[in-house]
């Protein structure tokens, strides 16, 4: 259990046996899901220091006195134990490094992940079981809407599995089970089906009083709506690693923005694995959006430091993140067809970004043909406001990044 995954493979091997996973495609996984998870503990872990000095600051706090207070205030914060220290490169490490915050980070990770990998192994034998049965651990501190799904039973191509398929919040215990015909005939409570009784609600979401849109199911015994716990409302395995990403996007619209543009550049800059997967993950939202819809969205990126800093001339800095709604992609469902699928890959590195009045206009690539996302400025962020084809007339807006020039002769 301690060999790397290397060694460990090559024991088994020499034992006769082989791993019935593509260990090198999961040990890919796992390294750029540590990479996504080690950038947005790094956001949350900033972003408390920074607010931490803001506050300092505006009470009439001088910097020295913040500094005294740092290992306090990252105690307070959850991050360290006692015994802040230097290391030999200067950077601060603790000697305690699992309070109660990177506890809960490594369970709910670990935890997803192991989720995750058990909705791939039941994937693969769904022909032989393919009856999924929830189960709760129906203790003292399970939630009561969790043991309110306990023993029910749906197809493992019911709809309800994409939202309700644990973990269902933070240290959930849930887990689910597959089950044969024969298993299915003898159950105490048989098949159920979601059919007509998943609606969208909106669920409170982050501490700025935001709400977003899920799915619940409502109970036909109890007519009581069921909700995985605010940030839980995907299914781990069916996009674990792109959940991440959403959740780092997520944590962009409300930290520090200058701190925000640059923990999204540097995590999604230099992990493909990450890229694909949301680029993947928002392509199947939206092939499932339909008119009922409405008020549903994904963050699909941010715009760089770079230009963030560009935008900061009157000293209010907006969020960087940016958003697509369902009502926007339906209304561009064909204007952008050829763009949709990678409009992650394309919005963390167009060709050109151009200022033309309050709107940012950022430049595809010519690849298959090139195309302009428009962006407006709100309340949490960027919009994404429309896609349309590059016009002669775009090179009338004010280049803040990239090269017009380029955009201009078509290279």
């Amino acid at each position: 259990m301690t060999l790397p995954p290397e060694r460990a493979i090559s024991y088994f091997e020499s034992k006769g046996l082989t791993p019935s996973l593509s260990w090198q495609d999961m040990k890919d996984e796992a390294h750029a899901v540590k990479f996504t998870v080690a950038g947005i503990t790094k956001l949350d872990v900033l972003n408390d220091i920074h607010q931490g000095l803001t506050d300092v600051l505006r009470n009439g706090s001088t910097l020295r006195q913040f500094q005294d207070d740092l290992e306090p205030l990252l105690q307070r914060k959850g991050w360290l134990g006692r015994g802040l220290k230097a290391d030999e490169n200067g950077e601060l490490e603790g000697k305690k490094l699992m309070p109660y915050r990177l506890d809960t980070i490594f369970r709910t990770n670990v935890q997803s992940a192991y989720a995750a990998g058990r909705w791939q192994q039941q994937m693969r034998n769904v022909a032989d079981r393919p009856y999924f049965e929830y189960n709760a651990v129906m203790d003292n501190r399970t939630r009561p809407t969790h043991a309110a799904l306990n023993g029910r039973v749906f197809r493992w191509d019911d709809p309800i599995w994409q939202s309700i398929y644990p973990p269902n919040g933070y240290r959930c215990r849930c887990w689910v089970r597959a089950l044969n015909a024969a298993q299915l005939d003898s159950h105490p409570l048989g098949l159920e089906t979601s059919a007509g009784r998943l609606i969208t609600v909106q669920q409170p979401y982050g501490l700025q009083g935001e709400m977003r849109p899920v799915t619940a199911y409502r109970d036909p015994k109890t007519g009581q709506l069921l909700t995985p716990d605010a940030g839980f409302h995907l299914n781990p395995g069916q996009g674990y690693l792109a959940g991440l990403g959403q959740s780092l996007l997520e944590k962009g619209t409300t930290a520090a923005p200058r701190l925000a543009a640059q923990a999204v550049r540097e995590t999604l800059g230099n992990n493909n694995r990450l890229v694909s997967e949301m680029n993947r993950s928002l392509d199947n939202w939206t092939r499932g959006l339909t008119a009922a819809s409405k008020g549903d969205f994904r963050r699909a990126g941010a715009i760089s430091p770079h230009v963030l800093a560009m935008l900061s001339a009157d000293g209010n800095l907006p969020s960087p993140v940016i958003t697509l709604s369902a009502e926007v992609f339906l209304a561009h469902r064909d204007a952008g067809k050829a763009l949709w699928p990678r409009l992650v890959s394309l919005l963390l590195r167009p060709q050109a970004v151009l200022l033309r009045g309050e709107e940012l206009h950022l430049v595809t690539p010519d690849n298959p043909r090139r195309e302009v996302v428009v962006l407006r400025r709100g309340s949490d962020g960027f919009s994404i406001a429309g896609v349309r084809a590059w016009a002669d007339t775009d090179a009338a807006g004010e280049v803040i990044d990239g090269a017009l020039a380029e955009v201009a002769d078509g290279a």
